[in-house]
Formats: C-alpha cells, structure tokens, sequence
C-alpha cells in the first residue's frame, strides 16, 4: 500500500453495516478546533512538545485504564493535530494484525448447530440442554475509544490552563480501518516520520499540501 496523507485526511464517512465494537485495528487523526498550534511546534525534523502537548501523550496511554482490553500501537502528537492507531480485540479483527500488533486472537462462540455468534453470547448449558444467554456487556467500540481520549485530554488541557468548559478538538475526527499487516505498516511508518515531513503535511497551513478537511 502507498500512503497517501492528502487522502487518509480527509473526514471518512462510517462504513455501512460495518460492526465497530466487533474487533478491529484503526487509524485516527484528530485536529484542533480551529487546526490551532496547541501542542508545541516541530524544529528540524522532530516534534517539541509543551506542556498541553505533553498531556495529550499521557491521555492516550491513560486509555489503558479505561479499556482494559485496548491494544495501543503508534501514536504522534504534532503542532495541530495527533495520529493514533489502536486496536480492539474480538472476532472482527483479522489474526494476522492481532499477531502483528500484539493482540489476542478471539474467535466468534459457535452454538450446537456449528454456527457462530458474537463473544458476547454464553455458551451451551449443559444441564438445560440449551444455549444459555447471560445478561450481555456492551462492547466497546471505536468511537468509545476516541470519544474518552478526547474527554480526558480536554480536560487535562483545561485544567492546566485554568479554564472550564473550552473546546480543545474538533468534533469531527478521521478515522480509517486498517485491513491488512501492509496498511499497518505503512501507517506506522507514516506516523512515526510526521514530524520528518511536516513541510509537506495536509495539516500544515503552511503547506502545499494543506487540506481544510474539518
């Protein structure tokens, strides 16, 4: 796969039918409000962060907390924006990229006729004679993980700033299913080297790149 960032920053439209709590790995960009140089500036190639830029690290790796089963992989914070990529086990998500990014493969419960439903399901009471169907938990889902980080790093951002209630991030976000152990690699990569090849980043006002996809 060839990256292309002027493509992969623009706003996605969610997939139709597509089950975002089923198991996944994703891509996601999110800017600031008004594409503001909130987090540090980049200086010969590499990223410095201040202090606001500091928390949004420390938000993203707090996610952990909050989702006990969420893989964290590469992440980049930039002067206006932020890279992430994360991965939610379940049956959904192809066994190749659970390997390649340290995740459990989870195979779908089948029930006695061989056929298979979500994890979620219980298995075969045996002392019924049929399949037993426990209360189930809500899976959580992709645009849970990026609603709590953002939640988490505005808050963080505001305290730190003494203000209550402003708004750090635009609401929109990007978001993109990564299917197969190349895409992943060639995002890594990409996000890994942002602060290389700012001068040409769509999210550089200064940019011959620059895209308004907000």
């Amino acid at each position: 796969m060839v990256y292309d960032p002027r493509r992969h920053h623009r706003r996605s439209i969610r997939l139709r039918g597509y089950d975002y709590a089923g198991g996944g790995a994703y891509y996601v960009t999110i800017c600031t409000l008004k594409k503001d140089f909130a987090f540090g500036e980049v200086v010969e190639g590499e990223m410095l962060l201040n202090e606001p830029g500091r928390l949004m690290e420390m938000a993203w790796h707090s996610l952990h907390n909050r989702f006990t089963s969420l893989v964290l992989d590469a992440f980049q914070v930039m002067p206006n924006h932020l890279h992430g990529v994360f991965v939610l086990p379940g049956p959904g998500l192809d066994p190749a990229l659970a390997k390649a990014t340290g995740a459990p493969i989870i195979q779908p419960f089948e029930n006695r006729r061989g056929r298979p439903f979500g994890p979620a399901v219980g298995e075969p009471d045996k002392r019924q004679g049929t399949a037993s169907r426990p209360p189930t938990r809500r899976r959580t889902s992709m645009g849970d993980v990026v609603g709590a980080f953002k939640s988490i790093s505005t808050i963080a951002v505001n305290k730190l700033l003494h203000r209550i209630g402003t708004r750090l991030l635009h609401e929109n976000f990007y978001e993109h299913i990564i299917r197969d152990v190349g895409e992943l690699e060639a995002i890594r990569d990409y996000i890994i080297h942002n602060p290389q090849r700012w001068l040409e980043d769509p999210e550089n006002p200064e940019s011959p790149a620059y895209t308004d996809w907000v």
